[in-house]
């Protein structure tokens, strides 16, 4: 998921460059302005990168699916079609040009693959071909879906978006949906999903322009919670990095066991969120490490904050900084609250585009260099549909497993599995050992469990992670 966490400011020109060099070959024609007057905000963010990007694998979201039992291709075929209709983001044709452009085009084919040599232990390689295959922009839209026929009884459905179309929720919905609309197919009855009844275009345009008060209110709210951002002074134990060079980024990972619910009992009594729970365990370890007392990560936040936004497979979740200042003698509780109600705060002041919020920030004197130092991703669980014949199996990988990225020196990504949760931190190599990575996780995981168990405890208490790795 390493490429559904790379957002447009957060990572700056000279990385998207470099990026475009490794992937494409060629040096990149960075050009156009990021305020993208015909899209969201949040495609507004990511606008630069996408055109930088788009000959690359970079910024697509894939979900596979392995589909045991019979699947009736016409009813598939005709529910995708239905789902790119009931959603004009799915056909929206995006031009690759100095300046953002779309335009609705043809709804999307099911395509279909037929690969019945492909055995089991090559399959997987095999979709990540059709994974990492770019889209054509100005030719296509950004959303298509495959089915690989490997047996009459065994496919893959391989369902890959651009992130100028989808988010973690929409996925998840546009998963749920194109079930319901497969099954209304095969029934012949109508489907159950409720009506759209504010178009994303509107719901864009409405975030996109909002009353002059409201935008006043945001960026007075952007220069002060931005205002003289201190530097991160992160533990590197391999000083002097330099440039947008793409090392390529070490992981670490670690499992926190939660057999009895433990975390989940602690949540409620901290009346804290997992992301602010685990955020907080973010900073408790940047804390120990560095001494400092006034903390920021950068995270995406979600945005669907009316019924109708709620509707959308659109995109509408967007870059933020959450920013904490703590007294030294601050309990775990103390600091997991502060991150959430400042979680809840940044959702009401959604309106701006993270350019615009940079600006405003440094406007200030804040240091933006800084903003892409810690980010901190709690993955959204993908919810297996109701699939009408057969089993559901989610297959998961990484499209981009193995190759070079960029963006935050540090990056936790957060996923909750069945009684445990996987932590993995993703760091730079040129800063970084395995082994100072390894403590860092391991002390994240260690805050939480503290959080939990003992919310009284006070931070001064706890220990700072280091490295036996030279």
């Amino acid at each position: 998921m390493r490429n559904n966490c790379f957002w447009g400011p957060v990572v700056g020109d000279e990385q998207i460059a470099a990026l475009v060099r490794h992937y494409a070959g060629r040096p990149a024609a960075l050009g156009g302005s990021s305020a993208a007057t015909a899209l969201s905000p949040q495609q507004s963010d990511l606008w630069r990168a996408a055109s930088a990007l788009a000959p690359t694998p970079v910024l697509l979201a894939t979900v596979v699916f392995r589909l045991r039992g019979p699947v009736k291709r016409a009813a598939l075929a005709a529910a995708v079609r239905r789902l790119s209709l009931r959603h004009d983001v799915l056909r929206t044709v995006f031009e690759n040009g100095p300046a953002p452009a779309a335009h609705l085009g043809e709804p999307p084919e099911l395509r279909v693959v037929e690969a019945p040599e492909a055995a089991a232990d090559t399959a997987e390689e095999f979709v990540r071909g059709i994974a990492r295959t770019p889209f054509r922009f100005g030719e296509e839209p950004l959303f298509r879906v495959t089915l690989v026929c490997r047996a009459e009884d065994d496919h893959l459905l391989v369902l890959t978006c651009h992130q100028l179309v989808i988010d973690g929720y929409g996925q998840n919905l546009l998963l749920q949906e194109l079930t319901s609309l497969y099954r209304a197919e095969m029934s012949g009855e109508p489907d159950d999903l409720p009506e759209i009844k504010q178009p994303y275009q509107e719901t864009a345009r409405l975030l996109r322009n909002p009353d002059p008060e409201v935008r006043r209110r945001d960026e007075e709210f952007w220069r002060s919670r931005l205002r003289d951002l201190p530097v991160m002074s992160l533990p590197d134990d391999r000083p002097g990095f330099e440039g947008a060079t793409l090392a390529p980024t070490g992981a670490v990972e670690t499992v926190l066991p939660d057999p009895d619910g433990a975390v989940v009992a602690g949540l409620r009594r901290l009346r804290v969120n997992l992301f602010a729970l685990f955020a907080a365990g973010t900073m408790a370890m940047l804390h120990g490490c560095t001494g400092q007392t006034d903390l920021w990560i950068a995270t995406v936040v979600d945005n669907r904050l009316t019924p109708e936004s709620q509707a959308h497979v659109g995109p509408l979740a967007g870059p933020r900084v959450v920013r904490v200042g703590f007294a030294a003698d601050a309990t775990f509780g103390v600091l997991a609250r502060a991150v959430q109600r400042e979680v809840w705060a940044t959702m009401e002041r959604q309106h701006m585009p993270f350019y615009d919020v940079v600006t405003a920030g440094g406007a200030d004197g804040a240091d933006m260099c800084n903003l892409g130092s810690v980010g901190v991703t709690v993955a959204v669980p993908v919810q297996l549909p109701d699939w009408p014949l057969g089993d559901v199996e989610l297959l998961e990988f990484d499209p981009l497993e193995g190759e070079p990225s960029t963006g935050s020196p540090l990056a936790l990504l957060v996923e909750e599995q069945a009684g445990s949760y996987r932590l993995r931190l993703e760091f730079d190599e040129s800063r970084f050992s395995h082994g100072r990575a390894h403590d860092m996780v391991t002390t994240i995981a260690d805050a939480v469990v503290a959080a939990t168990a003992d919310p009284q405890r006070s931070l001064a208490s706890w220990r700072s992670p280091t490295s036996a790795e030279a």
